[in-house]
């Protein structure tokens, strides 16, 4: 695999992480209301259709899925589906310093195992 190929695996796996950050940050500052009825399930739905970090998240995964589609063109979808799991560590990254989320010991020790498979799928 090239570097420019991995800088692109990079740039849209950071766009994916980046769009689960801002639908997040978008609906917790949503009220989810009442659930049991197709009218909360709506208002919910309205609520987050006027909410500029979702409207903001889409805008990010569309361009994260331009960047993918230049992944695939030049890399194999063996090789460039396992390297798409680099978002579990970008999120684990993100939610801690943008959402203040907590991570704990066994996060940590899952998100390196799943750096230890990518890189020994990249090193094939």
């Amino acid at each position: 695999m090239t570097f420019k190929v991995f800088f692109l695996v990079l740039v849209a796996e950071a766009c994916s992480a980046g769009m689960h950050i801002l639908f997040k940050r978008g609906v917790n500052t949503l009220e989810p209301g009442s659930m049991r009825s197709i009218k909360g399930y709506l208002r919910f739905v309205r609520s987050v259709l006027k909410n500029p970090s979702v409207w903001a998240g889409l805008l990010v995964v569309c361009c994260g899925m331009v960047v993918w589609l230049l992944v695939l063109a030049h890399a194999e979808l063996s090789l460039a589906f396992p390297l798409d799991s680099i978002q579990y560590v970008f999120i684990l990254l993100a939610s801690a310093a943008l959402l203040g989320e907590r991570v704990n010991r066994y996060r940590i020790l899952g998100t390196f195992f799943i750096i230890a498979g990518i890189v020994l799928v990249a090193l094939q």
